[in-house]
């Protein structure tokens, strides 16, 4: 009877030493396996406790479906990222949790073909929210179960849209003063070279379009460093 706690998974007391020294013995083994059974409660409860401590903190979505495709673990980035702040999801299905498809799509793919997922999937495209999900399977004693990392890509894309503006306006703010030295430049090699106050004037120009290139390129190393912190 002593034993069924621990069977169970509960903590038992110590059990009470007795004049009968073969049954001491006993006892002293049954007691010295409690307290370690208990010492490893004690530790994986705090493991668990730590484990449960990250995952209400970082900002990666995390997580994990039984064999069923029922939610065990859902952390608080994940119920954000997926527009659930604040409720409860865990027993529910993952596809109703989801609600995209792609994203449930992917979830399907890693659990039929048994292999890692990865995609990066625009979950609302009015917002403009980016997540990454990475779809992972793994096996448990209970049974088949995958898990679902979630990573917020939004400020990244922003990030690279505002880049690529960035990079057309000054592929054109380029080209105007280039186009202008490269005129003067003809200009003078075709005779302006030999008209001294006509060469002055080219020079002049040519020292204009120069400052101006010279003042973009100032302008995006500022910008440059600014992104660098």
């Amino acid at each position: 009877a002593h034993l069924r706690p621990l069977v169970r998974g509960e903590p038992a007391g110590r059990l009470l030493n007795v004049a009968h020294e073969p049954l001491n013995q006993l006892i002293t083994t049954i007691n010295n396996l409690t307290d370690q059974w208990e010492e490893e409660r004690q530790t994986l409860r705090a493991d668990q406790q730590q484990l449960a401590a990250v995952l209400d903190q970082i900002a990666t979505g995390v997580l994990i479906t039984d064999g069923n495709g029922e939610v065990q673990l859902a952390n608080p980035a994940a119920l954000e990222l997926l527009g659930l702040k604040g409720a409860s999801q865990l027993n529910r299905s993952f596809a109703s949790i989801a609600r995209h498809h792609q994203l449930i799509e992917l979830w399907r793919r890693c659990r039929e073909e048994w292999t890692e997922q990865i995609a990066a999937i625009n979950i609302d495209a009015r917002g403009g929210i980016f997540l990454q999900a990475i779809i992972s399977p793994f096996q448990e004693r209970a049974g088949q179960r995958c898990l679902i990392i979630l990573q917020d890509l939004t400020r990244i894309r922003q990030l690279e849209t505002v880049r690529r503006d960035l990079i057309s306006n000054v592929s054109h703010e380029f080209r105007t003063p280039l186009a202008s030295l490269r005129a003067l430049v003809e200009t003078l090699q075709e005779g302006a070279l030999d008209d001294p106050p006509a060469a002055q004037h080219f020079l002049q120009r040519t020292a204009h379009e120069v400052d101006t290139l010279t003042q973009i390129v100032e302008e995006l190393l500022t910008l440059s460093r600014i992104e660098g912190g």
